[in-house]
This record gives structure tokens, sequence and C-alpha cells, in this order.
């Protein structure tokens, strides 16, 4: 048997193999670059050579979205961080100061429009409101803003951003008539919408190329009430409420399949009892609608009006309670939940977007 003493010589000589500082900067970066930025702050703080690191491009180049890391906004100032499970202060952002409210946003890469955005565009088409922002794929930092008129006649209208001439195209009409449209869901490719309409429920397709709308030959789901389309693993989901005899029974999430020629909405989840009857505060019988935010296949249901809070993984199908909100404005942080801000390398090098 060896000596306690030989252990720990031997212990000891390990650990020194495997220092930190005796690897090379690039699997310094290359392992670095596997946390969420969020929890690489206080990494920042421990030295003044991982400050450097923290700070070089060549590290900010390895840096991939973290489907958790992420702030879905209650108020310019607090947010809900589902990789803490907690709400949490924001970092200060100028683009976030009231009034500048937030009119759209895309999921990831987040992309934030606001008033204050639309100073340096030209007006929304009047009768308009602005539906999604794409942001092209890389390299490209321009996005397409996607406007439609309400009414049962709904027409379209796209920006491009990266167009010198900054104007407004007058695009395709929607096919049928649709009292409201709901979310819009870009897919991996960013070449078309998934868009939800409601009354009566069908399931609409915008191309960004050609500009024109196609009525997806689905069937809905019977009693649905609120509803949100998301995107995740290139498969197109959609989270809402049944009701019957106009009350909400149950949260379901089903999965868009194309099955034998025909595409078919698929039952895949239903939230547990227990998480739902957090979300509706006790409500039963009156409880009938919640907002709804995503990213990565992430996916929080906010009640604002009781400041219930619940979170969907779609990786596994999870559901998670998530901490109770308190003294927040219902109609104020309505105006903000549904939006999602991705931490990114401005928070490592001490600096704020502008």
């Amino acid at each position: 048997m060896a000596s306690s003493s030989s252990t720990t010589t031997t212990d000891a000589a390990a650990a020194s193999s495997c220092q930190w500082d005796t690897l090379p900067a690039h699997l310094q970066e290359r392992i670095l670059s596997l946390i969420p930025v969020t929890e690489l702050l206080p990494v920042a703080a421990a030295s003044r050579a991982l400050r450097r690191l923290l700070r070089s491009p060549a590290f900010h180049a390895l840096l991939s979205p973290h489907r958790l890391d992420a702030f879905f906004l209650l108020t310019p100032g607090l947010a809900v961080h589902p990789l803490s499970r907690r709400v949490l202060r924001t970092p200060p952002l100028a683009a976030l100061c009231p009034p500048s409210y937030p009119l759209v946003s895309s999921a990831s890469p987040s992309r934030l429009i606001t008033y204050a955005t639309l100073h340096s565009l030209p007006p929304i088409p009047d009768g308009s409101y602005l539906l999604s922002v794409v942001v092209k794929p890389p390299p490209s930092s321009s996005c397409i803003l996607v406007a439609v008129t309400t009414g049962a006649a709904v027409r379209s209208y796209t920006l491009d951003t990266a167009d010198p001439s900054r104007q407004w195209a007058s695009r395709g009409d929607v096919p049928v008539s649709i009292s409201l449209l709901g979310n819009a869901a870009v897919p991996g490719d960013r070449s078309q919408l998934f868009v939800l309409g409601r009354g009566p429920d069908a399931l609409l397709v915008f191309d960004l190329a050609t500009g024109t709308w196609e009525v997806l030959s689905v069937v809905m789901p019977q009693g649905l009430t609120t509803a949100h389309l998301f995107v995740y693993d290139d498969k197109l989901f959609m989270v809402g409420g049944v009701e019957r005899l106009g009350e909400v029974e149950r949260v379901v999430v089903w999965r868009l399949d194309d099955e034998k020629e025909a595409m078919v909405w698929r039952e895949v989840g239903v939230m547990p009892v227990e998480v739902f009857d957090e979300l509706v505060a006790g409500r039963h019988g009156s409880f009938w609608h919640f907002q709804a935010a995503d990213r990565l296949g992430i996916l929080c249901l906010y009640n604002a009006v009781d400041g219930r809070l619940v979170m969907l993984d779609a990786a596994d199908g999870l559901w998670t309670l998530l901490p109770r909100v308190a003294g927040l404005d219902a109609e104020e942080s309505g105006r903000w939940f549904g939006h999602v801000l991705e931490p990114g390398v401005e928070l490592l090098v001490g600096q704020h977007r502008r």
C-alpha cells in the first residue's frame, strides 16, 4: 500500500501538471467560450490575464449563444434569466430607456426595434404595425422589417435596412379574411415567416423573397385560445390554451408534422397540473390569457395580472416554475414581455450598447 505522503506528492504533481496558466492561450479561449457570458463576469474579475483574454477579438469570435443565457424582459431594468432561474436586473442599456418601448424583436440573434430606432427609418405605412424583424444570416448585420395592416383585408410591407433607398415596399395581401394576426416565428434559414391567423384560426406563411402569403392546409386544434408559435431544431411548435365551455382547461404543446403528404398538428406535451395551477394563479374559470416569449427552444409564459411565470425547455419538454414577481404594473410589464435580449461581449469589455 502506498504511503499517504507519496499519495499527496502524486496528487500535487497531477495538480501542478494541469495548471491553467500552462495551457496555450487558444485552449484557454476554447474552454472559456463554452461558458455562458453571464457566468464569465466573475471570471473576468479574477485576474488581469483573464480580463485580457476575455476582451480579445479572438475569444469573441469563438462565442456562440447559450440557450439558457438570455434576458426575458419584464421592464427596462428587470428580466427573467432562465439560466439562473431568477428575476435579475438587466445591464443598463441605453436602447431600453423609457419611453422608447419595444415594438418588435427577433429571438436570436436578438434585435430590438423601439420607437427610437424608427427615428432613423421611414415612417411605417399608414394603418400598419410591425409584425416581425428578421436578422439576416452572417456576415450581414442588416435586417428586414415586416409590417402589416389591421382589419379583415391584411396588406403587408417590407423594409430592408441594407437597401440604400430605405423605402417600404408594398408586398402581397393575405389571401383570406383574418380578424387578427398572432406572433411570427422565423425558421433557421430566415427565408419566411410562420404566422398564426385568428378568427378563423389558420397557419399562414409569408415568403420574404417573393412577398407572397400562403395559407397552409392544416387543421388547427379545437378550442384554441391564447397561442404562440416558435421554432426549435428546425421544427415548428405551437403552445396554446385549450378551452371548454369558455374555460381554459389546460395548456398544450403541438408540433407541426408532415405525414403522408398532409401536415398535422401533433400533440407532444401538456403543461403539468401544478405548473398550470401556478400560471393561472387559482383563477380557474376566469383565466384566459397569457403572454409568451421564446428563444432557441426556451419558452417563457407570463401571467402579467398575477405576476406568475413558467418556463418550457423544448429540448426535453420539461416545465419549470419561475419566481413570482410583485409590484409591477401589469400594463407596463405587458408592453415589455415578449422581447428577449442576449448578453453580448459588451458585458465582458465593460461597455454597453448605445
